[in-house]
């Protein structure tokens, strides 16, 4: 239906960068996670920053909230609008340049992750952003969660990369932010205030990446154990931690979920790289004489080990999983997974980035799925980790600021930055916040 306010806004914009329809509605108005239904006055498309200062400067005037809008693969309802507001898709703006001077990407928030990459790599470079939902997801995005996934032990998360940021206040004022230079003692870095701010701040619509050097040499190896610490030990060892660039897990579930029979409580596939061959090879000899299972792949075989590892949240979703992000000391996880394991043999899917303690934990059950997830947020307090590793909170995980007692003093401080920087609560207004 053709409000006044979508009026409004084909006058603002021009026709093409407004759509109004339920089908658009349905696919730009939500995110991955489904529990929440769309329900936006419009979605618009700037394609650059003069768009969106209209759009901002719009939103203010009419007293209009703004949803922002990337690639929507969160699953934490963020790119969700349930309330009438103006969903701001930021595909459009997807441009992307090379800096050969500085081995820097500058690109719009629009971007796909493996688009980026692609580019990158075209460079010769790497950018190490490596997530399953790279083939959609956005750099914007990426940026506002401060995505992390499979290679965060060697190259950490998103913000790590970031030279340069360009925000958009709610005010439509411009912030341009940087951090190139690694001894910096002006004051404190103001870009971190964005990092993970998922939209509720300012909108990101352009980064500047600091990108790596390619590694020369790759090898996978694969390991089977019941014990988790002895190869946290063993493989986060210091003379073999600096050449592994990923560390994936999944339990005995997920085995059978893929089609695998189990032989040990935990699969593990270990990427291994390097510009050293010689390298590369003495972290395979220590590794050999280590008392685990240990098997060196060949490229087809990593190749297909790591397909498996990319379907299991696929397939997880398909059967309806209900699915936490979570993260804990890695001295705490053995005994983290074994009480999960007693809570239920056959309900409880986990897998993750065993590298850093991030464990996604996947429930399937048609009755006892709430009371699952108390049981695994009361243990999760028990052994001092974080309801959110890399996910985010948007607008499905806001009882956290209640039931962990170590973040109400940060939910305070965020509630004063957003009072401070968005008055009228235009951007993202029920992310974090009720």
């Amino acid at each position: 239906m053709m409000t006044e306010i979508i009026k409004k806004l084909i006058n603002l914009l021009g026709e093409g960068k407004v759509k109004f329809s339920q089908e658009d509605f349905e696919k730009y108005g939500v995110d991955w996670y489904k529990e929440i239904e769309p329900d936006p006055t419009a979605i618009v498309f700037p394609k650059n920053e003069d768009d969106l200062k209209k759009i901002v400067l719009f939103a203010k005037k009419e007293n209009q909230k703004l949803v922002i809008s990337g690639g929507r693969t969160g699953l934490c309802g963020g790119a969700t609008a349930a309330n009438k507001e103006i969903v701001v898709s930021l595909e459009k703006m997807n441009d992307m340049k090379w800096l050969s001077k500085k081995n820097q990407v500058v690109c719009q928030a629009g971007a796909i992750t493996d688009n980026v990459k692609i580019f990158v790599a075209k460079q010769d470079r790497l950018l190490p952003i490596s997530l399953a939902s790279s083939s959609s997801s956005s750099i914007g995005g990426n940026v506002a969660t401060n995505a992390a996934g499979s290679k965060f032990i060697r190259y950490g998360s998103t913000k790590e990369h970031v030279a340069r940021i360009k925000v958009m206040l709610a005010n439509g004022e411009i912030l341009s932010l940087k951090k190139e230079i690694k001894k910096d003692a002006t004051g404190p870095n103001l870009m971190e205030l964005f990092f993970g701010s998922e939209g509720a701040l300012g909108i990101i619509y352009e980064v500047t990446f600091n990108t790596c050097e390619q590694p020369k040499y790759l090898e996978n190896i694969l390991i089977r154990t019941s014990e988790l610490d002895s190869i946290r030990h063993h493989i986060l060892a210091p003379e073999v931690k600096t050449s592994i660039s990923s560390i994936e897990y999944w339990d005995e579930n997920c085995q059978k979920l893929l089609g695998d029979t189990p032989e040990s409580a935990y699969f593990i596939i270990v990427e291994l790289s390097s510009d050293s061959k010689k390298e590369i090879n003495l972290c395979l000899e220590i590794l050999s004489e280590k008392n685990i299972n240990i098997a060196l792949l060949n490229s087809k075989q990593s190749d297909e080990i790591w397909s498996k590892r990319e379907d299991l949240p696929v397939n997880l979703a398909s059967m309806g999983a209900y699915k936490m992000d979570i993260s804990l000391p890695l001295e705490n996880l053995q005994s983290f997974l074994k009480e999960i394991k007693q809570l239920s043999a056959d309900e409880i899917f986990s897998f993750g980035h065993l590298g850093d303690g991030n464990i996604h934990i996947n429930i399937v059950s048609e009755n006892n799925q709430d009371k699952h997830i108390d049981e695994v947020y009361s243990l999760l307090k028990n052994y001092d980790g974080s309801p959110s590793a890399e996910h985010g909170i948007g607008q499905r995980k806001k009882e956290i600021w209640t039931k962990f007692e170590d973040y109400q003093d940060k939910y305070k401080l965020l509630q004063t930055l957003k009072k401070s920087m968005d008055p009228n609560n235009i951007l993202s207004p029920k992310v974090f916040f009720e």
